[in-house]
């Protein structure tokens, strides 16, 4: 709609869609209204870029009717070895595994609203219902994901000593991976320690079975905007002269520190402050998929009107290793 149509035309053009009974696609919209809080977009949809999934794509359960879609992951191939001249390759047999990306859905709270009384807003009451109430379900979709990342990094076993680089690292390998994917740091997030805790995703997996396995690089690290207001004391020997200067300047307008892409989120209940994670590029990590974009639904009965917004999708981590979380100690 024209932004430059009068509020009041608007809401009239509203209650003429509500008389026919349409459904409406869900967009975020700017309004004139005092805000009373800060609402973002969704960090997980940064790190895991969502793709539009088609009903081919489905596959059915023998347990339940709930749409998934299995994903291949790489195979995993023996390395090569010398032998000597007249001699044929041993044979191996090549197969390959899938992980389930199961679909849920995901719905906000549903407004209700007195149509004769939503003659007398001067704002656009359906601009604001629907970029909060996204904003709110994605806050949902980023907490989920969190949830997942932890119970990644915290399925680990007992902390052994092993030496990468030369250097001793007391650590606890992932259960699968045999990779440590998390490490406490203390000092707080200097230089020095957050060049360790980039580490984690360069080694490998530790144990013999599976010597330097799953070697991955930094793609993007998330962290709250209360911990990345620690990158700000970072002196001119530190930070390198110009950046220094102009985050004295201008903020936080790093895009990427130590060539790994940067999120800030103001989601500190999702991201701890003092908590840096870091994940793998999307083609190492994961995938996302969802079926039905962000749509807002309305109905009318008599003088009422009811609205909310829902989103079907999902999304999963195959490949376990391309995670890891940093906790940097004294931040608060």
């Amino acid at each position: 709609m024209d932004q430059n149509v009068p509020v009041s035309v608007m809401n009239r053009s509203i209650m003429d869609s509500l008389e026919r009974g349409e459904t409406k696609k869900a967009a975020d919209a700017s309004t004139g209204m005092t805000r009373t809080q800060l609402r973002e977009g969704s960090f997980a949809f940064k790190i895991l870029p969502p793709e539009q999934a088609t009903n081919d794509m489905l596959v059915p359960s023998l347990v339940h009717d709930k749409p998934m879609i299995y994903w291949e992951l790489e195979p995993d191939s023996p390395g090569s070895k010398w032998v000597p001249f007249q001699t044929v390759p041993s044979g191996e047999y090549i197969w390959g595994s899938r992980y389930v990306i199961p679909m849920a859905r995901v719905v906000t709270q549903k407004y209700e609203k007195d149509l004769d009384e939503l003659r007398t807003y001067k704002t656009d009451l359906r601009k604001v219902l629907t970029d909060n109430s996204i904003k709110d379900g994605l806050a949902e979709i980023d907490g989920k994901f969190i949830a997942l990342i932890d119970a990644i990094v915290t399925d680990t076993c007992d902390p052994v000593t092993f030496v990468k680089d030369g250097v001793g690292v007391v650590g606890n390998p992932n259960t699968f991976t045999g990779k440590v994917q998390w490490m406490r740091f203390n000092g707080g997030l200097t230089r020095e320690n957050f060049a360790e805790a980039k580490k984690m995703m360069l080694r490998g997996s530790m144990f013999p079975t599976m010597a330097d396995k799953f070697h991955l690089r930094n793609n993007v690290c998330l962290m709250n905007e209360v911990t990345a207001q620690e990158l700000l004391k970072l002196r001119r020997d530190a930070a390198g002269g110009d950046v220094s200067e102009e985050m004295l300047k201008d903020g936080l307008v790093l895009e990427k520190l130590f060539g790994v892409k940067m999120i800030f989120t103001i989601k500190s209940g999702l991201v701890p402050t003092g908590t840096v994670y870091f994940f793998a590029a999307p083609e190492f990590l994961g995938k996302c998929f969802y079926l039905t974009d962000w749509t807002m639904y309305m109905k009318k009965e008599a003088y009422m009107v009811e609205m909310f917004s829902y989103w079907l999708g999902g999304m999963a981590i195959g490949n376990v290793a391309g995670v890891c979380r940093a906790d940097f100690a004294g931040i608060v």
